[in-house]
């Protein structure tokens, strides 16, 4: 694992701001010029940002990675604007800038021979986006061909309808009340396996009970699935182990271990995690 996450280049730059428009109500989007992140950053990956001149933001915060744009050298980051840092966030113009330190983490790696299901569940939407583009772009899968599973509790909290839907892709939108789309949870809308004449491969990123139960799903039908876990990552770098999740180790005694999810994740194999009572 060591060697792997070695190779993954990361760098700390001032990224200035191209373009940052509200998308609908306080969803955000902003395009970020920072050539050495846009060249190697992956789905899945995220950044941590810093910006301000006081001691308000503190520390920086963790953001999946929206999208890339190689030729132009811009990335950008789809964002809620909810608490007093991504507020903040908000009020960022066209030349300013912002402190960065990535691309971060280990990404999705595309599963071959196998129909994509991709799974979002509210701010986890972003990186599932940025893989929608990428499996389209980089490996020629039609979008129509690639199922996107949307959830959120309400119809506020999805995020990233209309980039799905411009998309061109397979898409279901699901709320537990209803409010959008199925009524229901995610894992509703789970195939079983082989349904349709297709053999499936998970991907998804969201609120950790709803990666669990997917996870169980995936792991009872043998159907591969790579989790992207939602957890608090202060420094994004692996030195502070405030991101640790327990693995399953056989190597160890105890049978686990605690992963760092800023260096060995994000995006864990469904079998590898252990969801501890």
């Amino acid at each position: 694992m060591s060697e792997v996450l070695s190779a993954i280049p990361r760098y700390e730059v001032e990224a200035v701001v191209l373009a940052h428009e509200r998308v609908i109500g306080s969803e955000f989007e902003i395009v970020l010029s920072a050539p050495e992140v846009a060249r190697v950053a992956q789905p899945g990956q995220f950044v941590e940002l810093l910006f301000g001149e006081h001691y308000a933001p503190l520390i920086r915060r963790p953001f999946s990675l929206f999208g890339v744009d190689r030729e132009a050298e811009t990335f950008r980051i789809l964002y809620v604007a909810r608490g007093s840092f991504t507020s903040a966030l908000a009020e960022k113009r066209p030349g300013d800038s912002v402190s960065l330190l990535g691309p971060l983490g280990n990404p999705f790696h595309f599963v071959p021979n196998r129909r994509p299901l991709l799974i979002a569940g509210g701010i986890g939407a972003p990186p599932i986006l940025f893989l929608a583009r990428e499996m389209c772009q980089v490996y020629g899968i039609a979008p129509q061909s690639i199922r996107v599973i949307n959830a959120a509790r309400t119809q506020d909290l999805l995020v990233g309808m209309v980039e799905f839907e411009a998309l061109g892709v397979d898409l279901q939108a699901v709320t537990e009340d209803g409010s959008q789309g199925y009524r229901g949870r995610a894992t509703d809308l789970i195939p079983e396996p082989n349904v349709e004449g297709q053999s499936w491969a998970i991907y998804s990123c969201g609120p950790m009970p709803m990666l669990r139960a997917i996870g169980n799903i995936a792991l009872k039908q043998n159907t591969p699935c790579q989790l992207s876990v939602e957890t608090s990552m202060p420094c994004g770098v692996g030195f502070c182990y405030g991101c640790t999740i327990p693995v399953h180790d056989l190597a160890s005694p105890e049978g686990f271990r605690y992963a760092r999810a800023c260096v060995e994740g994000p995006v864990f194999e469904a079998r590898d995690l252990l969801w501890k009572e």
